[in-house]
């Protein structure tokens, strides 16, 4: 009986396997999780409320390409990705011109200064034992001797910045503006510099044009309501706000001198218009009930 129990069982599960793959996909959620604006939060938000299957996460180093995601995505099974109702990482939004699905990406944008004021201090945490490109730049910060504001002297408004130092400084010119075009723009090729000038006209212009296409946008600063819209949107029934993963032993922006705030300030004015933007966006979608604050 056991032998026959056994074979019973078996064609059950190879007519399963056998059963036609789905020919199309619901829609899909994708989380783009830019460093350093309190999206590890807002991550333990997005695991609670997609269990299993239906959450993929592709966290890790070298994974910030379209090709990247192109074979990777595309290895999946049919099964597998008929179950994903959720791909999260910091460049998960690399699918935009790969996915076959309708979908919808939404991020957390933070006030430009206190975010490079962290992700300065956290570069330096990460050298010691860390690793990622947040260890690379801790660790060539330490070798060249720099502070925050050496960056800004010393590369700031260059025509002389070799690829690598592009590569690695860049996250303090513009670093959210430059996340979010990473799929659809060569970024390499936008200066550091300040202000908006023409030079930046189509970074900005093309960076109008994602948001519009693809974006749910929340604020750091507003992080509750940010996540209570996110909820919203997506249908989330936990909703939580635990804080997770802050820069330790960073200054306030009070105890920091107003000509530091405005030089970064100057050199991340398209993070500057993106943050506002964000603001308006979040402002607009809110609708308060009477007694939420």
């Amino acid at each position: 009986m056991r032998c026959f129990h056994f074979i019973a069982m078996f064609r059950r599960f190879w007519q399963r396997d056998r059963e036609p793959a789905p020919t199309s996909y619901g829609p899909v959620v994708i989380y783009h999780h830019i460093s350093k604006t309190g999206g590890t939060s807002l991550r333990q938000v997005v695991q609670a409320n997609y269990k299993g299957k239906a959450l993929q996460e592709w966290y890790g180093p070298n994974r910030g390409s379209v090709a990247w995601y192109e074979e990777h995505y595309h290895a999946l099974s049919p099964r597998r990705k008929a179950a994903i109702q959720c791909i999260a990482s910091h460049s998960a939004h690399y699918l935009i011109p790969v996915i076959d699905r309708p979908f919808r990406v939404f991020t957390l944008v933070r006030e430009p200064v206190d975010r490079v004021i962290s992700l300065y201090y956290f570069t330096k945490i990460l050298a010691r034992s860390g690793k990622g490109k947040g260890a690379e730049i801790g660790r060539a910060l330490e070798e060249l001797g720099w502070e925050l504001t050496d960056i800004y002297q010393h590369l700031g408004n260059q025509t002389t910045i070799t690829p690598e130092q592009h590569r690695l400084f860049a996250p303090f010119f513009n670093g959210q503006a430059r996340a979010i075009l990473g799929p659809h723009m060569d970024t390499a090729s936008m200066p550091f510099v300040q202000g908006l000038p023409d030079i930046l006209t189509p970074f900005q212009d093309k960076l109008q044009v994602v948001l519009d296409a693809h974006y749910e946008l929340g604020v750091t600063e507003d992080y509750d309501r940010s996540v209570r819209y996110f909820a919203q949107v997506f249908g989330w029934r936990r909703v939580f706000f635990r804080k997770k993963n802050p820069t330790r032993n960073r200054p306030r922006l009070d105890e920091l001198p107003a000509a530091l705030i405005a030089v970064i300030r100057s050199f991340n004015a398209l993070d500057v218009w993106l943050h506002e933007y964000a603001q308006r966006y979040l402002a607009s979608k809110i609708v308060e009930s009477p007694d939420e604050p």
